[in-house]
């Protein structure tokens, strides 16, 4: 009887295991498109502003994508590209080419703003053996003026009748660490970025952790990434894990009302690509596509 359980407990395990290598190779194959409509200003009357919001592309099928990526977000007509950092790994010396690729072209749609994410983060500080990384990476953007890396920086865009703030948020390294959660809070954030504008504020900020402290310093809509969509994603649950190992994270994918400011709302998408286990089950690569009306 043992004998039988064990050798049916082997083929279900490797039934299981062969199923997601295959179903996560077919979905990072993948990319879908998910349109949201957030209201920025009732006053106005002129036409939405159209945002296509991207992250941890992560050299996203060493660049192969590309293309899609970039024909899915042009037909879209966007007034302006957002990236939520991540674009870069980190491993390989190459590996910088498909996301200074796809930045470039995406800047001939659209001007293009990115925020860092903790890849960069450690990019910068030469965490990773490729100690150029990070050089080769801003040098292969800086020449374009079409794409804007905002390291805790803020840009006034003027829309049909409107304008929007748009903050770029490169936080420590500490602040992605696993373990004990570090407190961001809004005073440090006002240190990071200065006070939040008067008017319409879009935080690109890499992790969603701190999503309530994002709302209480004063960001109306924030686009983050970074959870990867909890790799699984469960039916009527959500993500399974994140970054820090948390089993059902309490923010995976989607979007996210604050508490305490409900008007104040959060887009955290599952991204475009993974790095080290890369694993998407029921969580296919997306672009969002907002309308702020």
């Amino acid at each position: 009887m043992a004998g039988k359980f064990f050798k049916r407990l082997g083929f279900f395990t490797a039934a299981g295991a062969l199923f997601t290598v295959l179903e996560s190779k077919r979905e990072l194959r993948n990319i879908k498109k998910k349109y949201i409509r957030l209201c920025s200003d009732k006053s106005t009357k002129s036409k939405p502003v159209r945002l296509a919001f991207i992250a941890d592309f992560h050299e996203a099928m060493e660049g192969r994508l590309n293309r899609s990526i970039t024909r899915l977000i042009e037909n879209e007509g966007p007034d302006a590209i957002i990236i939520g950092g991540d674009m870069i790994n980190g491993y390989e010396d190459d590996e910088i080419r498909p996301a200074v690729t796809l930045m470039r072209a995406l800047s001939d749609i659209a001007p293009v703003y990115m925020a860092p994410g903790n890849h960069e983060k450690k990019a910068e500080l030469k965490v990773y053996q490729n100690k150029e990384l990070f050089d080769s990476f801003i040098d292969g953007i800086s020449d374009y003026d079409d794409i804007h890396y905002l390291s805790n920086e803020k840009v006034k865009l003027c829309y049909k009748d409107r304008t929007i703030n748009i903050y770029g948020l490169d936080l420590d390294l500490e602040y992605y660490k696993r373990g004990k959660k570090v407190s961001v809070g809004k005073e440090k954030l006002n240190e990071y970025l200065g006070e939040a504008g008067g008017e319409y504020n879009i935080l690109i900020a890499h992790n969603p952790e701190y999503f309530e402290d994002y709302a209480e310093w004063g960001a109306d809509l924030t686009l983050s990434g970074h959870f990867h969509g909890g790799l699984v994603n469960i039916p009527l649950i959500g993500g399974l894990i994140s970054p820090r190992l948390k089993v059902l994270p309490e923010y995976t994918k989607g979007l996210y009302y604050s508490k305490k400011h409900p008007d104040r709302k959060m887009y955290l998408t599952s991204g475009l690509g993974q790095h080290s286990v890369k694993v998407k089950i029921n969580n296919i690569p997306e672009i969002i596509i907002i309308d702020l009306i």
